[in-house]
């Protein structure tokens, strides 16, 4: 899946997804602190074998943060050249890197050691010492490329069960509407059976695309409003608005979609005059704020349970992590949902 795109080092919050670098002062403040809690456990299994606690430490310390801030510089600078591979050869170049780095770094360690401890030290000889370092970037490596995997399936599991929640009253009155259109108004007809084709298609090869861009996701929650309001008729006005620098952001499918079917079922379907939804997007800084909103307060009587809100929700944090946030108003007479996330992900 292309969700795959994010690399063994999204568990730093570490995107290598076409996205904007991080900052690179908070990635090495991270970093340190890794290697710091690596470099312990190391110093005191060198500490059993032979004697002398903070001598070994240091020895650890210094092995531990020259490989891993070499590593993390290596994929912070090969950020948009890792991105143009995908799947098993990302991992393989990845894998690469690490152990070139681990050498590398091990190497420079070697070096650095003498001039800390004096001439005397003895590191022993260098191809042990790149063999250990290049192992340890490894066993990290895989680590954090597991960490990623795990993260992923339990995304996909989410959306696969969003997925199994789209309302299937929808689908039976759409196609009550298409086949009474069918005689009325053939050329409606037509285009309204596109339509849907092309949601069910898009839900469909969801779990498999990993992240999509804003501009499908928005096209295809024109054409689900498009499809709502050939049924309700002049009961259901809609408008989307999202800026144009906007269009090629990356983020999980089914993200919108979800909120503008709720604002049908639990707003303008329940209200006997109808209303507008309106979906905006614009950006206020390095955020991005995506909001859908229908000029009803909703059926209070029947809220909804707020699985699909919360579904989306856990998404964007999964993808974007605790930057992202969903929330729900209702004032002056109307429902808005409303997304924040960061602005990365870019194609």
């Amino acid at each position: 899946m292309r969700m795959a795109a994010r690399s063994l080092t999204d568990s730093l919050r570490f995107e290598l997804s076409g996205s904007e670098r991080p900052k690179l002062s908070r990635l090495l403040w991270r970093t340190v602190v890794i290697n710091q809690l690596i470099a312990l456990p190391v110093a005191l299994v060198m500490t059993a074998v032979d004697s002398g606690l903070v001598e070994k430490l240091m020895i650890a310390t210094i092995y531990s943060q020259t490989i891993g801030i070499l590593c993390t510089l290596a994929s912070w600078a090969t950020l948009e050249w890792l991105d143009r591979f995908t799947g098993g050869m990302r991992r393989s170049v990845l894998t690469a890197q690490y152990f070139f780095c681990g050498a590398l770094g091990a190497e420079i360690a070697r070096r650095l050691c003498p001039m800390v401890f004096g001439r005397t030290f003895d590191s022993g000889p260098p191809i042990v010492s790149w063999a250990i370092g290049a192992t340890i970037a490894l066993i990290v490596g895989f680590v954090l490329m597991t960490v990623r995997h795990l993260r992923e399936r339990v995304v996909s599991t989410e959306l696969e069960a969003l997925q199994a929640r789209i309302n299937p009253h929808f689908l039976f009155n759409t196609l009550n509407s298409i086949a009474a259109l069918i005689r009325e108004d053939p050329p409606r007809a037509e285009a309204m059976t596109l339509r849907l084709s092309a949601l069910f298609r898009y839900t469909l090869e969801a779990p498999r695309r990993g992240l999509v861009t804003l501009e499908e996701e928005s096209s295809i929650v024109d054409g689900y409003l498009a499809i709502e309001q050939e049924r309700l008729a002049e009961r259901l006005t809609y408008t989307v608005d999202i800026d144009d620098t906007l269009l090629m952001l990356r983020l999980p499918p089914l993200t919108l979609q979800p909120l503008a079917e709720n604002a049908i079922k639990h707003g303008i379907a329940d209200s006997v005059n109808g209303g507008k939804i309106v979906v905006r997007g614009w950006r206020d800084g390095s955020i991005v704020h995506l909001t859908v909103e229908n000029t009803t307060e909703g059926d209070r009587h029947h809220p909804g349970t707020g699985e699909g809100l919360d579904n989306v929700r856990r998404r964007l944090r999964a993808t974007f992590g605790r930057e992202a946030g969903v929330t729900l108003h209702q004032s002056s007479g109307k429902t808005t949902a409303h997304l924040s996330l960061p602005m990365r992900g870019r194609t």
